[in-house]
């Protein structure tokens, strides 16, 4: 869709000649006779919108013929050295471009072609152009076009501009918009683009386990103990990994010649090495497990370099390498992509405390580098659709990259086919305009965006827009919510019917059904948060299921129907939408039962792993158990107090179908036979004191077999950031440690291994919860001050082997102090 916009001839570029003098023009474009494609698509861009503005046709030509009159000189050519020998300035970047006129005659010429395409829709915008989503934008009508009177010249605040959106894949779109990132198809025509390979997460693509870990399974990571190739990393100190991965990147540089930068980047997991040569690395490098990763990295791209001086190599900042190492600086061909993965998305990093250890972060790696990248997240990855107000984080934080020498940024929002993320093309046009020019007035942008694609329903849309942001803008102006790129945020129930209002409102605005359709595809946001809201499950009279179950089925059933309707074809992260066609119609209730006396209150859903929902202390009138957050795609199976069956203590749990006795009105015994032979028992005893669990192994088979247990109890701190956790010695001492502190990541974990571990349990100071066990190996706590805030003790009994007629057993016992 075009919007056309009447402007007066002094809305148009202010000079002293006319290129187009009422509909008509005596100017000729020009570009060389050997134009690159990028060049030739300037020239033919705007030829096109110059048409579509004025009515005028300009002639295009090369700068073979005699061309008499006045000239638009677009690209380098034989006629610009003649007209303008200056320009362009030698100084300026390939990206970059200049506009000004000679004369009579007008130059339009970058530093490279894609510079020269650039320079094109610069003067378009100038005119009043816009290209908002590849189907909308907004030219304008003018029957006189001036020359301008003061010259021009742009060059992009980053190196390399990724707005990663579906929306933003478009060729067009992208190239108008002036990004140039690997995942937008653009092309020859284009100028091309930066173009990696692979994108990322290479680890296993340079030394592949299936081809090396049978025979060499020290090049792989050493974990627990172990050299494991599932979910774990490589030995990077080992001079065969890297003399593979080297070869493996001369090879895809080989068949890869359109690539300029080549990825030798961690997988998408934890599983570092814990090898004596790996640790001793760290430990020269801070601690800090960067270390040896941009060493491996530097040692490659040192090899490279000597046959390929101009590839570049990738490598991450990410996740466990977040923190930069003390000792080692990346070459000069090497970038780094520092991942921003755990901060709050809804308020800049400078002045959020919850992402205060991110700012360290950022700054510590612009100081030791000056080809810094940066991968920044822009959506909720497990719900798309869920409303994300993080505009003023981008307003605050682009500029603020280009003031600490970042020179990329990759900003991944939702991707997945067909699109339809939550604001999507909205926010995909603001991060491009941020991308080559972050001084732009971000509240502008969504203004000129809402107008241009909404028309008469803007105000409303923009109403809501603010709506929104006040969940997360800090008192006074708003209730002061962090945002997080998993979790789902406690929004209040005015954002929902206000907002509906709102939609109601821009939908009765809009000019036209085209503008409505958008309205209603945007209202899918609102619909998605009221969904997840009406499937929060609840104990009810000893049934464990949401308040209507029947109801909410009908209602995801039309929702799905909306959102197919409007393109969209995945929801979450990685999923088709008929995962979520099958997760609401396979919703059921389960039944509940409860064990009770003076003190305690526990409410257990057999179905469900055996796992507790609900721990009540009745003295203390208080839940102890963390609701189920609503971003755990495998809810209602989440959550409360669980027991969980496994081969090692780094593999999914095993399914468990238990079969329930009761024995007697205190406990609760569970059986179950395993796939594998194993016989299991779950038992839960409730006494005054508090809840215990037992959860034995026996192997009845004639064959040796691997197993562990774990319990697992995730617990509602009341105040996370006043919580601490506290450990008891034989000694009598304790050890105490302040789970959220400045500086630091909101979240954490704690891991202990026999000897090390408690021995008169553990327990959180002030809310009181309390564990303790027996048989267990290993503990681990983990705590986030994430949406829902939260702490998880782990009890993990020894890997072990267990022969014919052993067993393995496991206690836990939870209560209040």
């Amino acid at each position: 869709m075009k919007l056309a916009l009447l402007l007066p001839a002094t809305a148009a570029l202010l000079g002293a000649a006319d290129l187009v003098r009422d509909g008509a023009s005596r100017h000729t474009i020009v570009i060389s006779r050997a134009a690159a494609p990028a060049e030739r698509r300037a020239a033919e861009e705007l030829q096109k919108f110059l048409r579509e503005i004025s009515g005028a046709s300009l002639p295009l030509a090369d700068d073979s013929r005699r061309l008499r009159g006045p000239l638009l000189l677009v690209g380098r050519s034989g006629l610009l050295r003649r007209v303008a020998p200056d320009l362009p300035p030698p100084d300026l970047g390939p990206e970059g471009f200049v506009i000004a006129a000679r004369g009579q005659h007008l130059v339009i010429a970058g530093g490279g072609p894609r510079g020269t395409l650039y320079g094109v829709y610069e003067f378009l915008e100038r005119l009043g152009c816009r290209w908002f989503t590849a189907d909308v934008s907004r030219i304008p009508r003018l029957r006189t076009i001036l020359l301008p009177g003061t010259p021009v010249r742009q060059e992009p605040a980053f190196e390399y501009r990724e707005p990663f959106f579906t929306e933003a894949f478009d060729r067009d779109w992208a190239a108008r918009n002036r990004a140039n990132g690997h995942h937008a198809q653009l092309d020859e025509s284009t100028g091309g683009k930066i173009s990696y390979y692979p994108f990322v997460h290479s680890f296993y693509q340079l030394v592949p386990p299936e081809k090396y870990f049978a025979d060499h399974p020290e090049y792989f990571s050493l974990i627990d103990g172990r050299r494991r190739a599932e979910r774990g990393q490589l030995c990077l100190t080992h001079p065969e990994v890297l003399r593979i991965a080297t070869a493996a990147v001369e090879r895809w540089i080989a068949e890869h010649p359109e690539a300029t930068i080549f990825s030798v980047s961690q997988n998408d997991w934890e599983g570092w090495c814990e090898c004596d040569r790996c640790r001793r690395v760290e430990e020269e490098e801070g601690g800090a497990h960067s270390g040896p990763v941009l060493r491996f990295v530097n040692a490659l791209a040192e090899q490279i370099e000597s046959r390929h001086p101009d590839r570049l190599i990738d490598t991450l900042a990410y996740w466990y390498t977040e923190a930069p190492p003390a000792r080692v600086r990346p070459r000069r061909n090497v970038r780094v992509r520092l991942c921003p993965i755990g901060i709050c998305t809804a308020h800049s990093f400078a002045t959020c405390p919850r992402s205060a250890y991110f700012y360290r972060n950022l700054q510590a790696w612009s100081k030791i580098t000056g080809q810094l990248y940066v991968w920044h997240y822009n959506t909720n990855f497990t719900h798309y659709l869920l409303p994300f107000p993080d505009f003023d984080e981008l307003a605050a934080d682009i500029p603020l990259y280009r003031r600490l020498g970042v020179k990329g940024l990759f900003m991944q929002g939702a991707y997945p086919p067909g699109g339809g993320g939550e604001m999507s093309w909205l926010r995909a046009w603001v991060i491009a305009r941020l991308l080559w020019d972050p001084t732009r007035d971000a509240s502008k942008l969504v203004d000129e965006f809402l107008e241009g694609v909404y028309g008469r329903a803007a105000g409303p849309l923009r109403k809501y827009f603010d709506l929104l942001h006040s969940e997360v803008r800090p008192a006074p102006a708003g209730r002061g919510l962090h945002l997080w790129i998993f979790n789902v945020p406690d929004y209040s129930p005015r954002l929902l019917e206000e907002g509906m209002r709102l939609f109601d409102e821009a939908e009765k605005a809009a000019a036209g059904e085209a503008v409505r359709r958008r309205i209603r595809k945007d209202r899918l946001s609102l619909e998605y948060l009221s969904l997840l809201w009406d499937l929060r499950y609840e104990v009810r009279e000893g049934r464990y299921a949401p308040p209507d179950l029947a109801a909410l089925r009908e209602k995801a059933r039309a929702f799905l129907a909306s959102a197919r309707e409007h393109g969209l074809q995945s929801l979450h992260e990685g999923r088709s939408i008929d995962f979520d066609g099958n997760f609401f119609a396979g919703l059921r209730e389960y039944e509940v039962l409860s064990l009770e006396n003076r003190q305690w209150r526990v409410d257990v859903v057999p179905e469900l792993g055996g796992r507790v929902v609900r721990l009540f202390d009745k003295a203390g009138g208080r839940e102890l158990l963390r609701r189920p957050p609503l971003h755990d795609l495998r809810y209602p199976d989440a959550g409360g107090i669980a027991a969980t069956l496994h081969r090692d203590r780094h593999s999914s749990p095993w399914p468990v179908r238990w079969r329930v006795e009761r024995p007697a009105q205190d406990q609760i015994l569970l059986s179950a036979p395993l796939e594998s032979g194993l016989q299991a028992q779950h038992r839960i005893v409730l006494s005054q004191r508090g809840l215990a669990l037992e959860t034995r192994l026996a192997n009845p088979t004639a064959e040796t077999l691997e197993a562990a247990i774990a319990h697992r109890a995730e617990i509602d701190p009341v105040d996370i950031d006043a919580e601490a956790l506290v450990l008891a010695h034989a000694s009598g001492a304790t050890t105490r440690r302040k789970l959220i502190e400045p500086e630091k990541e909101p979240a954490g974990r704690l891991l202990l291994d026999a000897p090390g571990l408690p021995a008169g349990g553990w327990w959180l100071e002030p809310s009181g919860f309390f564990a303790s066990f027996e048989e267990a190996a290993r503990v681990a706590a983990q705590w986030t001050a994430k949406t829902p805030p939260g702490v998880t003790l782990v009890h993990w009994t020894g890997e072990q082997r267990l022969a014919p007629g052993g067993a393995l057993r496991l206690e836990s016992f939870y209560s209040r102090r």
